[in-house]
């Protein structure tokens, strides 16, 4: 498995992919039978992809799971799941593989004013 470290070092700069600390509840909806849509909430967010907590039904990386926020849903795949002893512990990451940003206006808002303004580190 991935470590947070690694999912976190890629250079938003590269991918244009700003991410946004925010906590906002989104319903995650897994392939895994038996298992309804379960509330998460977010870490962290992208354009592409989110930090989530992890909620039953997301097991492995490479999962296929839709992650709904308001009336947007889109598909996304796991690409990291924290290890359970870790500081990250009940921690995943997913990205998005459909051109859907379920994102509210207010966030997708945060994220391009971050892209045009960028922090700088002192």
């Amino acid at each position: 498995m991935a470590s947070l470290a690694q999912f976190l070092s890629a250079d938003p700069a590269d991918n244009n992919d700003v991410r946004l600390a925010v906590a906002v509840p989104v319903k995650v909806i897994s392939n895994e039978v038996g298992v309804a849509p379960q509330w998460s909430c977010t870490y962290e967010v992208s354009r592409r992809g989110a930090r989530l907590k992890q909620v039953r039904g997301v097991n492995a990386e490479g999962q296929e799971i839709f992650i709904k926020r308001h009336q947007n849903m889109a598909r996304y795949r796991v690409t990291w799941i924290a290890e359970p002893q870790s500081a990250e512990a009940g921690q995943f990451a997913a990205e998005c593989m459909d051109d859907t940003l379920i994102w509210d206006d207010e966030i997708n808002g945060k994220m391009r004013n971050s892209t045009r303004h960028p922090v700088s580190n002192f």
